[in-house]
């Protein structure tokens, strides 16, 4: 083997070694196995403004401006069977107003109200943990 060939094998394993790790790291409490974020479940427009870990699951609100939704996205350990899980969201403090809940394996959500200028109340959980209802909040 030419010094050459072995001088062009050894640099492309040096940067094989560093890109590997940093494709492979990435928020897993923010996304799902699948490779969804909760501000993409949520849909176009949508940034996350707020999350609460409830240590299996993690409950995150994102806003596009007007609306306000809700996804809890399962820790990667509980991922890929299906388990309770909920997100709600809404004006008023019920909890069963604009809530998804079922048999999911990545997440539950996303849970959608249009309450501009207005006071929230936001959770969700899943079969082992529960965020409660947090709220009002995010009243501007």
């Amino acid at each position: 083997m030419s010094r050459r060939f072995k001088a062009i094998a050894a640099a492309a394993s040096a940067v094989a070694a560093l890109t590997v790790p940093i494709a492979l790291a990435s928020p897993a409490s923010a996304t799902a196995n699948n490779g969804a974020t909760a501000a993409a479940i949520c849909g176009s427009g949508y940034w996350n403004i707020d999350s609460q870990n409830i240590n299996s699951s993690t409950v995150y609100l994102s806003y596009n401006g007007s609306t306000d939704c809700v996804v809890t996205i399962k820790d990667p350990d509980w991922q890929g069977s299906p388990d309770y899980v909920w997100a709600t969201v809404n004006t008023d403090g019920s909890q069963t107003t604009n809530e998804d809940g079922g048999q999911f394996s990545y997440y539950a959500g996303p849970s959608r109200v249009y309450a501009p200028g207005q006071c929230i109340y936001w959770g969700g959980g899943d079969y082992y943990n529960s965020s409660g209802m947090i709220g009002p909040v995010h009243c501007n």
